[in-house]
């Protein structure tokens, strides 16, 4: 497992986290007013931060998703915007699906706009749940040639400021339990409402609506991959999107290392630093330890799903597990040492409610271990199969043997 930046990706690296900064400079405003860094967002678009992992042919560097991840945690490492770095997310899970799934016309038709920086979502969760997705009730039905689409998705990232996306939803007509099918829509078109932006705790950064799609029009063109065959695609758009939040995460507790170290270094009480005392430095290491774990996490994730490992998905979840509840338990640390002023209506008591929110976008932390032990499961019964007809053969063989020797 290569963990370590080839030159290349150190080079990306540093150029996002020089990039980052400009989002760190704004984000006390925009937490405040609950809107995302245009600004920043055109820098980094510009900068071609989308295009790293996109094929030349498509208009990308012809890059792999680990030099995307090398930018995106030099991103991490200094935004101090986690609702930036979430946007982020939507955006790419619709280039990778578009990447994986979409005919010639369809990455024709939307990915130059992806690339440029036109924001896009994918649309997932309903009123029925989230992580639930067999109980989406979002549906088209044949109309001539085409489709009708209506139904509501909700708490969706990026749909105040987006302008497509993949949604996902059903086609009643091909039967239940194998009906889910997802749509690439444009945003901007007839039919389409967004919701008003949500007032959240944190994360605020990231704007999240509902969006609710009224008998759009849609034809053959807005289906991505085989009608009914949506389930297996979501299943890997979740995952890749779960590897990445372990990038982010490592990139935000190294910036509140920074910020603590700092402060324990230069902080008195009782005559010496506050850095001499092991609890202080316990905390500390505690930080450094995590970040390791899930930066080291996100690259094995990613380097099984390149390969189609059948436990990536185990590992893709334990990512976004270790990710959550690490960056939580960094800035509560970095809270704790900063004493009085970390808790003020400060940077560092915004990233505290930024922080408790990554525990729940992209699946709760107990989704996670719902997720891991269900595909334990299924790992567990597919070796069972596996072995039972071998165990048979073996008896088999035994009792072969012991006719000759009779």
């Amino acid at each position: 497992m290569a963990v370590c930046r080839n030159t290349y990706q150190e080079q990306l690296f540093n150029t996002y986290a020089e990039l980052g900064r400009s989002v760190a400079r704004s984000a006390k405003i925009n937490d405040t007013n609950a809107t995302l860094d245009y600004e920043s967002w055109q820098k980094i678009s510009d900068e071609g931060i989308w295009r790293i992992a996109v094929p030349k042919e498509l208009g990308g560097f012809g890059g792999t998703w680990i030099d995307a991840i090398a930018a995106l945690e030099g991103l991490s490492t200094t935004a101090e915007d986690l609702g930036f770095l979430v946007t982020t997310l939507g955006h790419l899970g619709s280039i990778k699906v578009l990447l994986d799934e979409g005919t010639p016309r369809q990455r024709e038709r939307w990915l130059p706009r992806l690339l440029d920086g036109v924001i896009g979502v994918t649309a997932m969760t309903e009123q029925s749940g989230g992580s639930d997705l067999s109980r989406m009730k979002l549906s088209a039905h044949q109309n001539g040639n085409g489709f009708i689409l209506s139904g509501q998705k909700v708490h969706i990232t990026n749909a105040p400021v987006a302008q497509l996306g993949m949604i996902a939803g059903r086609i009643p007509s091909l039967g239940q339990k194998k009906d889910i099918t997802l749509f690439f829509v444009d945003l901007d078109g007839p039919g389409v409402h967004i919701g008003e932006t949500e007032d959240n705790l944190g994360i605020r950064t990231s704007p999240t609506a509902s969006i609710e799609f009224d008998r759009v029009p849609l034809t053959l063109e807005n289906i991505i991959g085989q009608p009914g065959d949506g389930l297996r695609v979501l299943y890997d758009i979740i995952a890749f999107e779960r590897a990445l939040y372990g990038a982010m995460a490592a990139g935000m507790i190294e910036n509140h290392i920074m910020r603590t170290y700092k402060r324990v270094t230069e902080r008195n009480a009782f005559g010496k630093p506050l850095a001499v005392n092991q609890y202080v430095q316990g905390r500390l290491t505690d930080m450094k330890m995590a970040s390791i774990i899930c930066r080291t996490l996100t690259y094995a994730a990613f380097e099984e799903l390149d390969r189609g490992v059948p436990t990536a998905s185990i590992l893709c979840s334990a990512t976004k597990y270790f990710a959550g509840e690490n960056l939580v338990m960094s800035g509560e640390n970095m809270m704790q040492l900063f004493g009085h002023l970390g808790y003020g209506n400060n940077d560092i008591s915004r990233m505290m409610r930024d922080a408790l929110g990554m525990r729940i976008a992209g699946g709760t932390s107990d989704i996670q271990r719902i997720n891991i032990f269900n595909q334990m499961s299924r790992l567990q019964e597919v070796q069972q199969d596996c072995i039972e007809p071998e165990v048979a053969t073996m008896a088999m063989a035994v009792d072969e043997s012991i006719k000759v020797s009779a």
